[in-house]
């Protein structure tokens, strides 16, 4: 168990205009991805989160949402929560001087599905 330092505690707001089943698709979905400690939905628009700084950050997973289909709330208090999250993060991760290049997701990839490094993948849309 990481240091409580480390661990944080977030609520994820999905929009209201998906499935009525969203946040328990959501739990499911980062159950079992590295520095997830915890996740348990709240109701069907929002979940508990708990998660490790060493390996992941609230940008991070809201960005692996977005990629899995999952919608996102857009209100002005949800991009208010967020930018203060990554703000508050930004300043930990100063603190105690955790690497970008650490904060990766770890997860296997399909061989068959096609998988580009994120330079030439970029590159390729330009």
């Amino acid at each position: 168990m990481d240091e409580p330092i480390y661990i944080r505690t977030r609520m994820v707001c999905l929009a209201r205009k998906g499935p009525a089943s969203q946040a328990h698709e959501a739990c499911e979905a980062l159950q079992g991805i590295k520095g997830i400690v915890a996740v348990q939905p709240l109701n069907n628009c929002r979940l508990s989160l708990t998660y490790s700084l060493k390996d992941l950050s609230f940008e991070l997973i809201e960005s692996l949402l977005k990629e899995l289909g999952f919608y996102l709330d857009n209100s002005i208090f949800a991009i208010i929560r967020r930018n203060i999250y990554q703000y508050l993060e930004d300043n930990v991760r100063e603190k105690i001087h955790a690497e970008e290049q650490e904060h990766t997701l770890v997860c296997h990839l399909h061989e068959e599905l096609p998988h580009d490094e994120p330079e030439k993948y970029w590159n390729n849309y330009r």
